[in-house]
């Protein structure tokens, strides 16, 4: 198989390492984690917080820098600091080196999308590269549902999982170098423009789908954050419960690998609109139906389908916008879900202790039918 024709499972491969198992897998094994080392949960949401922090970072250095060293440089550097975080994390018998792993972890996850969008851009013909850009993206998901069912089954054996995770992590990386293409000197970035035809990188269209990316990543945050709570707590169910429900996001989000093909179809601002709507159906639904199975599971499934289609809709509609840089692309709307959710978390957390769950939830998905109203300006797919 050439390589360009490998480049979209790498890149999946790739995402799914870097966002579902170095960022997201770590909630799910944190209980065992924090008894095995004894790092308390004030310590714990630190290290959560500050990987948090190094994504945003990462995500940002990589936007820039992926035109100058190529994409085939910062594909491989994800992937070998997701490698190291994972390994240094199963090697972790104190707290400290525990956090320090979990960090570096969480970095690797803002290096991974730019490069992937800047190499579709070079080695995917243009029809097909919406396709292609969230298919990769979708791989968020499969990683989600790797890790899901391992929380489940051998929970006690974190420090094995994550040596299998740093595993798949290696492996990603030389695929990667394998596949993604480097840095070609008379083509920067991927663009076909002269560096002298180059806008600047503040555009009166990206104002749209920065309002639209925070917006979804504030009401998504609720779920993120709380809805564990909500099923436990207030629905009744055992805590093992929480990981089957992510593995139902997880599953469900790879519907959002069709993000580009319906982008096409129908454009960008219809398919954001729906996808918020489910957004929104599935925040009201969890807190209406927490005692009752089927709709949780509903609920989870509605949400990782529509979570997972949004971030593919940003990302086309951030590669559209910056034609001419496409690593600037996911930059963009997936710094702006961040600040979202983080502003989200904090506020969600406060809201609860003030009006409820259920009120809570509900004010979220009025925010994420909010967002809906937001429409795209001079878009290609439009």
């Amino acid at each position: 198989m050439k390589a360009s024709q490998q480049l979209v499972p790498a890149g999946v491969m790739l995402v799914g390492v870097t966002y579902g198992l170095a960022r997201y897998a770590y909630g799910l094994f944190l209980p065992q984690m924090r008894d095995d080392v004894g790092m308390d949960p004030t310590v714990a949401g630190f290290v959560a917080s500050a990987a948090y922090a190094g994504y945003c970072v990462t995500l940002v250095l990589s936007a820039l820098l992926t035109h100058r060293v190529g994409p085939r440089a910062m594909a491989i550097a994800a992937g070998a600091v997701a490698t190291l975080g994972l390994g240094g994390m199963a090697l972790s018998h104190q707290p400290l080196w525990l956090a320090t792993g979990v960090l570096v972890a969480g970095m690797s996850t803002g290096l991974s999308s730019s490069p992937m969008a800047a190499a579709v851009s070079r080695r995917v013909s243009m029809p097909r590269q919406a396709r292609a850009n969230t298919l990769i993206n979708s791989g968020t998901s499969l990683g989600v549902a790797v890790a899901g069912p391992l929380a489940l089954l051998a929970a006690s054996e974190w420090r094995a999982a994550y040596a299998s995770f740093a595993g798949l992590a290696a492996f990603s990386t030389v695929w990667a170098a394998v596949v993604v293409p480097g840095r070609e000197p008379d083509e920067a970035d991927g663009a076909q423009h002269a560096a002298g035809e180059r806008r600047s990188l503040w555009r009166r269209e990206a104002l749209p789908i920065a309002l639209a990316a925070t917006g979804m990543g504030f009401a998504a945050s609720i779920y993120w954050t709380f809805a564990g709570e909500v099923v436990t707590s207030l629905g009744g169910f055992s805590e093992g419960f929480v990981n089957q429900i992510w593995l139902v996001i997880g599953l469900a989000g790879l519907l959002g690998g069709a993000a580009g093909d319906l982008v096409r179809r129908f454009g960008i601002g219809w398919v954001n609109a729906g996808s918020l709507f489910v957004l929104a159906a599935s925040l009201v639904t969890l807190v209406v139906g927490m005692g009752n199975l089927a709709l949780v599971l509903a609920s989870a499934a509605a949400f990782g389908a529509s979570f997972i289609m949004l971030t593919g809709v940003y990302l086309v509609w951030g590669v559209d916008i910056y034609a001419d840089r496409p690593a600037m692309g996911p930059g963009v709307p997936f710094l702006m879900i961040a600040v979202g959710q983080f502003i989200g978390a904090a506020f969600g957390g406060w809201m609860i202790g003030l009006i409820g769950f259920g009120w809570s939830f509900g004010l979220y998905a009025v925010a994420a039918l909010a967002c809906a109203l937001v429409w795209p300006k001079n878009s290609p797919e439009e």
